[in-house]
């Protein structure tokens, strides 16, 4: 569960993919063009808890447990950023330090409409 949280810290936060627009292929395909969380990325001190419920629709009973802790932890840190800047919506992750200061100041985004995840 806590390497979960520590992949919604990256997806929200640190890991953005970059494609050719031309090509669509990806420009960064490699762990030295975009950074994934390390140890000084994360809290401290992590807790996790479970609640011992069989899932029902699953043959078995048993539940996901990385993927449903990274969408939940992406989404708390994109809503205490919004809720930080007042309620402003950004429409893609990650949310980079230059997006939140030109929301911060009230300026524009950097880029344009379609424009986010090319060169």
């Amino acid at each position: 569960m806590n390497g979960g949280a520590v992949w919604g810290i990256g997806m929200a936060a640190l890991e953005r993919w970059v494609y050719d627009p031309e090509l669509g292929r990806p420009a960064n395909r490699g762990f030295h063009t975009q950074k994934p969380p390390s140890w000084l990325d994360v809290p401290l001190d992590m807790k996790v808890d479970a609640v011992n419920t069989p899932d029902p629709q699953n043959p078995v009973g048993v539940r996901g447990m990385g993927e449903p802790i990274m969408g939940g932890t992406a989404a708390a840190i994109l809503c205490a950023i919004s809720d930080a800047l007042g309620g402003h919506l950004f429409h893609r992750h990650p949310v980079l330090p230059d997006m939140i200061l030109n929301a911060a100041a009230g300026k524009a985004q950097a880029h344009k409409p379609l424009q986010v995840n090319t060169q």
